[in-house]
């Protein structure tokens, strides 16, 4: 499976077609505690145990930023990747970290719904990505990637 595939198992959990994607329900489901503090560093951390996964975020994050931080790594915790922690570092330039990143792509901005919203907007083209990012609550480079990426028009 590839890390869109993952996310999109979780679409059950949640209501995909009213952005923004809310994370709590999923998390809910999931049985996967949140926590934010002060991670030296890095924007988030995933710990793996069958019994009590957990994320921490770092505190200072802004709001999108922070969506993104949780939904990668609910990623490392859904995907198979065998660590029992994972500490994301600012930098993602492994394998591991760059399917995280899909998966958080995937998951905050559902390619069905972009394509359904992404001609509503054509009267605003030069100011699109924005509004759609306002709406899916992600960052205008998050959502710039995400159009890029599903070779929107």
């Amino acid at each position: 499976m590839q890390a869109k595939d993952y996310a999109r198992s979780l679409y059950k959990h949640t209501d995909i077609e009213s952005p923004p994607i809310k994370l709590d329900p999923i998390l809910d489901a999931l049985g996967i505690e949140l926590f934010e503090g002060d991670v030296a560093n890095v924007d988030g951390i995933a710990y793996k145990n069958k019994d009590s996964p957990a994320i921490m975020v770092h505190r200072d994050l802004t709001p999108e930023r922070r969506r993104f931080a949780i939904a990668h790594e609910l990623g490392h915790l859904v995907m198979p990747h065998s660590v029992s922690y994972r500490i994301c570092p600012p930098e993602r330039d492994s394998r591991v970290e760059r399917d995280a990143d899909r998966f958080a792509a995937e998951l905050l901005v559902p390619e069905p719904t972009l394509r359904k919203l992404w001609p509503r907007y054509r009267d605003n083209v030069e100011y699109r990505v924005s509004i759609l990012a306002e709406l899916f609550e992600v960052s205008k480079t998050t959502m710039a990637i995400r159009v890029r990426q599903l070779r929107l028009k």
